[in-house]
Parts: structure tokens; C-alpha cells; sequence
């Protein structure tokens, strides 16, 4: 089989959802909440112009329908004076309405509706954008009545908010919801509600612990779009990452920055611009603004470096390969992956996601590595892994079971809800399989395993190496490897992890290799993580 006949972009969103602009990486401020001016200086020194920050409600409107913007004024109009553009999120409530709680009511939905026109009013609808909602699937960011079905109380709100804006600012735009995750369940109720077509545009926050599949879950939303009569732009108005270790940090922004880009998203706003004291290593600088965070490193090398070039484009991409050319000069490259072999054509420098210079590559690692030079074209020699768990969750070669004791194998489903989607089935939470791990279960004291199973798709040897390591904070599990009904591999799944050693197989087209990953506490509710890596022919 031509290896290269699999290299697609079915998984990439159309870029032209985009309409044709540029892609902005902005960065989040909370200047609401009391930062300094000095942060645009250090926003825009860092090279982002879109800010993404709130206008406290209650503040400005003490009396019904009188507006006093003059604390929103002091970092509102620096900002624009300096040519920059603010994304308002409005998010809060006003005690005014609806005994403070999130607007639930015709009155409550009605006020804020007036206050989103005052800010139009106040500042010019073509001066700012406005973000409805900050993360409404989470408890965090709503209260009173609202919680007892969001998605219908937030869809009658942006219809009410559109309402508004179509007899006072025609030419006003909004983008809604700014969900916690890509939450395809909570998605569907609000457009199922008429959310979707209230709204201009549809933000996200792809919070994630693995980068490598943000595509696949990005493609199922544009999905639900088009299900629901039409594509919206799509703007990601926070990511990023609670890092242990901050160097950590470079690697993340670059794969996520260059994969939102090439999948068509407008603007990206990073999360944040500083430390904070509850969310710490997630800034550009530290909490008192004086020193950089390696992040600012892959921040100003995006912005300085690949965007001026133009937007990411897929080249010569596999699901565990990935070429991404910024611009359409083979000038500037960004790649990673599974172990595949790439040919570089032209003098070439190559850098790391902080921007120093690093040896040059042939083969593609988890790490992702920036080529800059003139009229360079970079393409895939091989492959490399056939199959790889942490590119490749919900895709083939890969297949979902759970072991019900009853019954037999029997397939897992998508299970949509309002966090990030999972194979499983109704009955069977907290059995659980997604990109991070798998989550085993018991009932009735009967043990219910997960099944990952892998289809080979050609004839010859294939070699298999993974790891797999139980979390300290549940039960071990016992994995079992099987071929053909013959087990292969027994092994205990500890907090020590399990590193397995190569197995290597002949094996045909339709051939399978069963993973099982099965409870071994009473409990039987334990989480793994893993990896499993195959190559073949």
C-alpha cells in the first residue's frame, strides 16, 4: 500500500472559515481587575494588539440604564488610542437584575442586552469585539436559576442580546460561548435552542493536556455547525496550560499556536499575560510583571518570526506527521511527530520552540522543531509510526470495546456532554476511554475492562512498544495484550510505570491486537495512562 496515499487534511478545518484574514495571536489581561496600564505596553512589546478583557457590569451601571464608563475608560481607551483591539467578554452579573444571579429572566436578559449596546455605543462597533459568556458549561461562572439548564437559558439570552443589537448597532457582531473544553454535548443543547444562530461567531477554550489531537475535536464542532445550517468563525478566546514545569510550556503554545492557525481559527488569545497567585505558570511574565516565563520566548518567536509569514497551511501531513509552512514562500516551517523521516531542501536553520538554535533533523520526535530559511521545501521520506495513541485517539487504526461480563466485547460510543466527548456507554460510568487515559469500572463486584484495540491496514511485521502507568489516586489495573485470542502480555499497572518490551508481529490486513486494561481493586474504578506506538510495514 502507498503510505503516502493516507496523507490528508480531512481533520483540518477549512481555512476559509477564516473569510481570508490574517490569524492573531492575542494574549488575556484582566486589567478589570486592577492590573497596570504598563500591561499594554507589555502586551503589545511582546507583539499582541488583540487584548481580551472585561468591563466590570455592576460597575458601570449603579442606576437602571445609566452608564458610567469611567473606570473601563482609564485601559479602555489606551488601548484602542494605541491602535490595539480589545475583546470584551461580558461574563458577570448586576444585583440590579435578577437578585444578581446570572440573567435568567425577560428583564434580566433585557438589561444586559442594553448594557452590550452602551459598550457599542460608547467605544464603536468597529473599534472592539464582543465575547457573550466566559465558560458557561462551569459552575464557576454562573449562579441562581441559569443553572438548572444553561444551554436554554444562554441560547434566550445572545437571541436577546441579538435582538437588541439588530435595531441599535446593525453592523454589531458577537461571538458566543466561550465554553471550558470543547464541549461538543453542551454545543448541541444550545444550538439545538437557537444559539447558533444568534451568534456571528462561536468561541472555544480548548483546555488540554495533549495537544496532538486538538484538530480532531476542533473538526467535530465545525461538524455540529454545519449539522445545525451553517459554519460560524471560529475564535479560541483562552488557551493554554497549568505547567508543573515552565519550560514545558514553549513545546505546548507552538503545536497549539501553529495547529489553530492552520485549522482556520480567526484569533487565539493565550491565557494570560501574567502569572496569577490561583492559576501560577500559565503567564508570559510572572506575577509581578519583571520577569519573563519560557513561554514569552515561543510567544515573541510566533509573533515575530512564523505569523509576519502569514498563516500556518498543512503540508506533507500525516495524523502522527505533522509540516506546517507559514505562508506560501517555504520560508519558515514548524514540524513534529511520531517518528517520521523528513527531506529539507534549501540552507535551512533550525530552531526549538524557545528560538535557539538546535541541531539539524531528520526524523520527527514529540517535540516540535521551527525551520526558517529561503525557498525551502520540506516533505515526509517515511512515515514513521503507523499508529501512535497519543495522535490518534477516536482515528483509525483504532477501535474502542468494553468487556461487559454478561455479555462479551461490545463496542463504545462518543459520549457527548458538557466537558470534553469519551467513548463509553450510558450504563457503564465511570468505564471510560478518551486521549488522556482509560477509567475501569465495577458493578454488582463484576469487573468491566476497556478494550483499545489496533487494525493492522497492511501485511508484514509490526513492531509494538507502549507504557502504561495507574494514577497513585485510584486502584491499580492489569493489562493484558492478545492476539488471535492468544494473550501475549500479562502485567500489573502501578503508580511505577510499565514499559513494555517490543513485541514484534506478522500480521494481514484485518488482523487485530487487543490492549485490554482491566480493574484489579475492588473498587475497580481505576485510571491509566498510556502509551502505545506500532510501525510497520
Amino acid at each position: 500500500m502507498n503510505w503516502r496515499a493516507l496523507i490528508c487534511g480531512t481533520l483540518l478545518i477549512s481555512p476559509a472559515l477564516a473569510e481570508d484574514r490574517p490569524f492573531n495571536l492575542g494574549v488575556q489581561t484582566h486589567m478589570e481587575q486592577g492590573w497596570s496600564n504598563a500591561s499594554i505596553r507589555k502586551a503589545r512589546d511582546f507583539g499582541a494588539t488583540f487584548l481580551r478583557d472585561e468591563i466590570g457590569w455592576a460597575t458601570a451601571e449603579k442606576e437602571p440604564g445609566v452608564y458610567n464608563f469611567d473606570i473601563a475608560d482609564k485601559y479602555m481607551l489606551p488601548i484602542i488610542q494605541q491602535g490595539m483591539t480589545p475583546l470584551i467578554v461580558i461574563t458577570d452579573t448586576n444585583p440590579l437584575y435578577d437578585n444578581g444571579d446570572t440573567p435568567h429572566s425577560d428583564e434580566g436578559r433585557a438589561a444586559m442586552a442594553a448594557w452590550i449596546s452602551a459598550i457599542f455605543s460608547q467605544y464603536g462597533v468597529d473599534n472592539v469585539q464582543i465575547e457573550v459568556g466566559n465558560e458557561v458549561n462551569a459552575d464557576d461562572f454562573v449562579g441562581g436559576p441559569f443553572t438548572e439548564d444553561p444551554p436554554f437559558y444562554f441560547a434566550a439570552l445572545v437571541r436577546a442580546i441579538r435582538d437588541q443589537l439588530d435595531q441599535d448597532h446593525p453592523d454589531a457582531w458577537i461571538m458566543c460561548a466561550g465554553l471550558n473544553t470543547i464541549a461538543i454535548g453542551f454545543y448541541r443543547a444550545f444550538f439545538e435552542h437557537g444559539g447558533l444562530d444568534a451568534c456571528d461567531a462561536i468561541s472555544v477554550h480548548p483546555y488540554r493536556d495533549n495537544p496532538d489531537t486538538l484538530l480532531i475535536e476542533l473538526s467535530r464542532l465545525t461538524d455540529l455547525m454545519e449539522e445545525f445550517g451553517g459554519v460560524r468563525p471560529l475564535y479560541v478566546t483562552e488557551f493554554g496550560h497549568w505547567f508543573d514545569d515552565p519550560d514545558d510550556a514553549p513545546d505546548y503554545m507552538m503545536k497549539m499556536v501553529t495547529q489553530l492557525g492552520a485549522a482556520g481559527i480567526v484569533d487565539a488569545y493565550w491565557y494570560a499575560l501574567l502569572d496569577e497567585e490561583w492559576w501560577p505558570n500559565m503567564g508570559l511574565l510572572d506575577e509581578n510583571a519583571r520577569n519573563r516565563k519560557p513561554a514569552a520566548d515561543a510567544f515573541e518567536l510566533l509573533q515575530n518570526t512564523l505569523l509576519p509569514f502569514g498563516r500556518p497551511i498543512a503540508r506533507d501531513t500525516l495524523d502522527t506527521a505533522h509540516i506546517y509552512e507559514f505562508g506560501d514562500g517555504g520560508n519558515r516551517f514548524v514540524v513534529w511527530g511520531s517518528g517520521a523521516e523528513i527531506e529539507v531542501t534549501g540552507s535551512a536553520e533550525y530552531l526549538d520552540a524557545w528560538g535557539r538554535p538546535v541541531e539539524p533533523i531528520a526524523a520527527l520526535t514529540d517535540t516540535p522543531v521551527v525551520i526558517t530559511g529561503e525557498g525551502l521545501t520540506v516533505s515526509l521520506t517515511s512515515p514513521g509510526n503507523l499508529a501512535d495513541t497519543q495522535y490518534q485517539f477516536n482515528l483509525p487504526p483504532w477501535s474502542y470495546f468494553a468487556r461487559r461480563p454478561d455479555v462479551g466485547i461490545a463496542p463504545l460510543e462518543i459520549i457527548d456532554w458538557r466537558w470534553p466527548s469519551y467513548r463509553g456507554a450510558p450504563d457503564l460510568s465511570p468505564l471510560s476511554i478518551n486521549n488522556d487515559g482509560i477509567t475501569t469500572a465495577r458493578f454488582d463486584g463484576k469487573p468491566y475492562s476497556v478494550i483499545e484495540r489496533f487494525t493492522a491496514e497492511t501485511s508484514g511485521p509490526h513492531s509494538i512498544r507502549g507504557w502504561w502507568q495507574a494514577s497513585p489516586q485510584t486502584e491499580s489495573s492489569l493489562l493484558v495484550i492478545r492476539h488471535k485470542d492468544a494473550v501475549l502480555t500479562e502485567a500489573d499497572i502501578t503508580p511505577e510505570r510499565y514499559t513494555l518490551n517490543e513485541i514484534t508481529l506478522d500480521l494481514q490486513p484485518g488482523d487485530t491486537v487487543d490492549f485490554e486494561v482491566a480493574p484489579a481493586g475492588p473498587k475497580g474504578d481505576g485510571f491509566t495512562t498510556r502509551r502505545i506506538q506500532i510501525s510497520g510495514p
